[in-house]
């Protein structure tokens, strides 16, 4: 039986190290949605108020969309790498932060609280790159 996460080079003690994180984020902001995936897509955690109508692949999908999408943009005109893409509307936003290894995704409707929630995806996302830097 193949161990979850054994395909991308995740050992059970890995999830260990990144459960505190995501709730250390679930924890501080006020989002309705919450997940953690690999810049392709693959999901490897997903938290959400019941009444979040997005499911988990959807969102997951939509940060690998984005961080693509941003990545090539900051590498053509600044020749850097991405480190996070705000998304935002009137009623909403969406937060995608690079993690090293791994890409944080959180959307919520509480505008006055993004630029808290930007700063805990931030601490949370350098944490979380300290133990799964990015490959190269």
């Amino acid at each position: 039986m193949t161990q979850f996460g054994s395909d991308i080079g995740l050992e059970p003690g890995d999830i260990m190290k990144l459960e505190p994180e995501i709730t250390y984020i679930t924890s501080n902001c006020n989002i309705e949605a919450i997940a953690l995936t690999t810049d392709t897509g693959y999901q490897i955690a997903y938290a959400a108020l019941p009444t979040y109508t997005v499911d988990s692949d959807a969102l997951s999908g939509i940060a690998s969309a984005l961080m693509m999408t941003g990545k090539m943009g900051m590498q053509s005109m600044f020749s850097e790498p991405l480190s996070e893409a705000i998304i935002r509307a009137d009623n909403g936003y969406v937060v995608v932060t690079n993690a090293g290894r791994f890409v944080l995704i959180g959307a919520g409707r509480d505008i006055k609280n993004l630029m808290k929630t930007v700063k805990i995806f931030r601490i949370a996302a350098q944490r979380i790159a300290v133990n799964f830097p990015a490959l190269r």
